[in-house]
């Protein structure tokens, strides 16, 4: 698996002039300046030639009259099939149209268009990488892109600029160390001092690592990786954003073990497995909300405070509100961090196989579209989908799978008998007068995530 980790730099003075230093960071200051324009008609090219294929299609009556014909849900089998059949040729026959108007692939035509109008002049190693990322980018987003659930990525000013480590012999784009200090030699000419500071992350680990010199003996493979310039208060920071491909943990697995994640009412998160008893709370809710509400007036107090000041400068006047919205988003994301991690922890303790979350889309609404009492601050306070995302690739590098289900019903049903029942803001109440469960207050929590535990309807997309 691929994580990221985050390194500052410091360009190396020693050995240039003034004027040569002075040109280096017209260099970065030009490449910073321009590429996020670069990033824009790439991926705008890529999707008009995405509308172009769906324009071809509509225009094809033939097509047309066939997705009629197989949007009918009464069809028999056989029927169904010539359809599909027909459809298959027909759309031979429109990538045969499109192929002639466009003598290349679309992604080589939108890089040529890129390229051409590279007035910045920016590195083609560099233009290389981005398409690289921008494709790979577009590609996973273009289905939903095409139903209207979401509008083509926007790259804005101060994006990091992507570059690939150089595997030759004599690599003029890698990391080296020299005299216990750790450098970056880059484009040109450009080299980088890597300072780890405090280093809680063990940064320095993870680059002795990809060098091969570590003292455990572990190897990591450097991956595309790119360089951020952060301009705050007249002076620019560099850091090294760095790839690094990591070898899967192995651990023992139990073959069928499941544990289910319920964000729940009394607790930010709870777990629990499909066959035992073994189960974990994660969080305080009083402790999270408490944070969260000091946040909020924080920023209502400033923002009265901001309200009664006179003069121009809306930008200036806004920075202290936009600090407090950093510090609320760091903070949520470290606490996503811990929470992730200590998911991942009890999934190893009682040895799972896969690891199962509700589907976030439409998460914590019920069947009119409207967010369920018990969900309501979580939805309101927490960025589920980042948490989601933390557990997927921190499960992925202990080698446990992640699965999606059905949210439905998950908190109203009886995780021991699959009968509804009563629940209440704490407990869970079984109906069925044959279960084990009847009559008994069980935690709610952690009968919720018990259900996800054992739902067999995975969600594919």
């Amino acid at each position: 698996m691929v994580i990221t980790r985050k390194i500052e730099l410091h360009l190396v003075h020693t050995g240039l002039s003034d004027e040569e230093y002075d040109q280096q960071w017209k260099f970065l200051h030009s490449i910073n300046d321009n590429l996020y324009r670069a990033a824009n008609r790439l991926v705008n090219q890529l999707y008009l030639n995405d509308e172009i294929d769906i324009l071809l299609r509509y225009n094809n009556k033939e097509y047309m009259e066939l997705r009629k014909q197989l949007a009918k849900k009464n069809l028999d089998k056989p029927v169904r099939a010539e359809l599909k059949e027909k459809e298959k040729l027909v759309l031979e026959e429109i990538k045969a149209h499109r192929s002639a108007i466009f003598q290349r692939p679309y992604a080589s035509v939108a890089y040529s268009m890129v390229t051409s109008q590279n007035e910045a002049n920016i590195m083609t190693k560099i233009l290389d990488v981005l398409k690289q990322d921008v494709l790979s980018h577009y590609s996973t987003n273009a289905k939903e892109v095409a139903r209207g659930e979401r509008s083509i990525s926007n790259y804005r000013y101060g994006m990091p600029i992507p570059f690939a480590f150089d595997r030759t012999e004599k690599a003029s784009i890698c990391i080296y160390e020299e005299n216990k200090k750790y450098f970056l030699k880059w484009y040109n000419n450009l080299r980088f001092e890597l300072s780890f500071g405090r280093d809680r992350s063990n940064n320095q680990l993870v680059v002795q690592r990809c060098l091969g010199i570590s003292n455990d003996g572990a190897k990591y493979k450097a991956c595309n990786s790119s360089i951020q310039m952060v301009r705050k208060n007249g002076s620019t920071r560099l850091f090294l954003l760095l790839c690094v491909d990591v070898p899967k943990e192995i651990n023992k697995h139990i073959k069928g073990k499941v544990v289910g994640i319920d964000l729940g009412l009394n607790v930010p998160i709870y777990a629990a497995v499909n066959d035992g008893p073994e189960r974990k709370s994660i969080g305080s809710r009083e402790a999270f909300l408490d944070q969260r509400a000091s946040f909020q007036r924080r920023f209502r107090s400033l923002q009265k405070l901001q309200m009664t000041k006179g003069g121009h400068g809306r930008l200036h006047k806004l920075e202290p509100l936009e600090r407090v919205r950093e510090a609320e988003r760091n903070w949520v994301k470290n606490q996503n961090h811990l929470f992730s991690k200590e998911v991942v922890e009890f999934a190893k303790k009682v040895e799972a196989e896969i690891i199962q979350m509700e589907r976030l889309k439409n998460f914590g609404r019920d069947d009119n579209e409207e967010i369920k009492e018990d969900k309501k601050y979580v939805v309101r306070n927490w960025s589920y989908f980042e948490l989601q995302s933390m557990i997927e690739y921190k499960a992925k590098r202990a080698g446990i799978i992640v699965q999606y289900v059905n949210p439905a019903y998950t908190s109203q049903t009886c995780s021991e008998c699959g009968q509804k029942g009563i629940r209440d803001n704490i407990h869970f109440k079984c109906l069925n007068p044959e279960c084990n469960c009847f009559g008994k207050d069980i935690h709610a929590d952690y009968n919720g995530a018990r259900n996800i535990a054992k739902s067999k309807e995975i969600v594919k997309d």
